[in-house]
């Protein structure tokens, strides 16, 4: 099996395949949980930055919108990070664990462990 990109919380994420990391989800990495996908978008740590102009308007917009249709096909919610030396900060981490748990309490999804 293909090692994972990312371990958060001790959850392995993987590459999305090309389908899914551009337009219409916008979700670079994901992990399988109970028949559902959690995803994550990285962002550099720019996007804290002052040339956070590069990324609001348009582009946002259609991301947000990729990360709700995301979460309306495979039932987890998107994450935006900007991890730093392989890492997520707290707050961020404790957000994907609870997101864990919350589809590792749900009835069986249709989305499998791939």
């Amino acid at each position: 099996m293909t090692e994972p990109a990312l371990i958060i919380g001790g959850i392995p994420f993987y590459d999305t395949p090309p389908d899914i990391e551009g337009s219409p989800f916008w979700v670079d990495l994901w992990a399988s949980v109970n028949g559902y996908k959690i995803g994550l978008q990285i962002k550099p740590n720019s996007y804290r930055s002052a040339s956070m102009a590069i990324y609001t308007g348009k582009s946002r917009s259609s991301q947000e919108k990729g990360h709700k249709l995301f979460q309306q096909k495979y039932g987890g919610e998107v994450f935006i990070i900007m991890p730093k030396e392989g890492k997520v900060d707290a707050i961020t981490e404790k957000k994907i664990i609870d997101e864990y748990n919350r589809l590792l309490a749900m009835p069986k999804g249709e989305y499998g462990d791939k």
